[in-house]
């Protein structure tokens, strides 16, 4: 009826919408950078963590800060170019914390050269580490995922996925690759509960990139593309990672969030 209020109904705890508790998270890419800083941030909202990367030094430092956060964490080593390897570490995740609910697929390499410059051995490289790597996680992890009936999958893409730039043509077509894989893999794990996304960042002053912001000609023109005018700072991918790992977005599935300052949005 006309002037009638209407009545609206919250779900209980509405208020911890974007707690991760009770979860079992994977971060492949652990070891460093942003998916180290998603790994730390998932155990700060109540995440349980397996961390894996091909580089052990690191992932076992990753796992040490997180236990220091009273959560359970664990570091498994794995090439997620070698299907087996990947496999292998499901199985070890499902024996260590009987499933898995989230997992993020972060590894990615680049060859920055010009075209008439990139080996096709340079350009299969990154694909093979950028694109079948997230195919392994996506396969592996996501089976877990299908068999209990929920879980999100979070595949790292870039804004390179969106938009060009020069000199990225390896990364670029990886990456574009990972947004259209996204897609596939949501509409075929939806009827499972398994919603499917990926993150497309911007630079981030991870220290890889701090080391190529030294060439002041090249950080110029990068930065000159971002209308908030700098690079992001590690920690501001957390946010976004919560947001499509947590059930604040379970009608969320299929799409690519971009994390960029708005570079895409010229």
């Amino acid at each position: 009826m006309a002037g009638e209020v209407e009545r609206v109904e919250l779900p209980e705890g509405i208020q911890d919408i974007f707690r991760l508790d009770g979860q079992r998270a994977v971060v492949t890419g652990a070891a460093s950078g942003l998916g180290k800083m998603i790994a730390l941030g998932f155990a700060h909202f109540g995440a349980d963590v397996a961390c894996v990367d091909i580089h052990p030094e690191g992932t076992h430092a990753t796992v040490e800060e997180i236990s220091r956060l009273g959560r359970k964490s664990l570091a498994v080593q794995v090439d997620v170019r070698d299907w087996e390897s990947v496999l292998s570490s499901a199985r070890e995740i499902e024996a260590w914390a009987g499933g898995v609910d989230i997992a993020v697929s972060v590894p990615g390499i680049n060859r920055r050269k010009p075209v008439l410059e990139l080996r096709p051995e340079e350009f299969s490289e990154v694909l093979d580490v950028n694109l079948k790597g997230v195919f392994h996680c996506a396969k592996a992890y996501g089976k877990l995922m299908v068999s209990a009936g929920r879980g999100k999958i979070i595949n790292m893409a870039s804004i390179f996925g969106l938009v060009a730039m020069e000199r990225q043509a390896a990364y670029a077509s990886s990456k574009g690759a990972i947004v259209q894989l996204t897609k596939v893999l949501a509409l075929e794990f939806a009827s499972s509960n398994v919603q499917v996304n990926a993150l497309a960042p911007a630079y981030f002053t991870t220290p890889l990139v701090r080391q190529i912001m030294e060439d002041e000609a090249w950080y110029r023109d990068a930065v000159g593309r971002v209308p908030q005018g700098r690079f992001g700072e590690p920690w501001e991918i957390i946010g976004p990672a919560l947001f499509l790992a947590s059930r604040a977005s379970n009608f969320v599935t299929g799409t690519t969030l971009t994390v960029d300052g708005g570079w895409t949005a010229l």
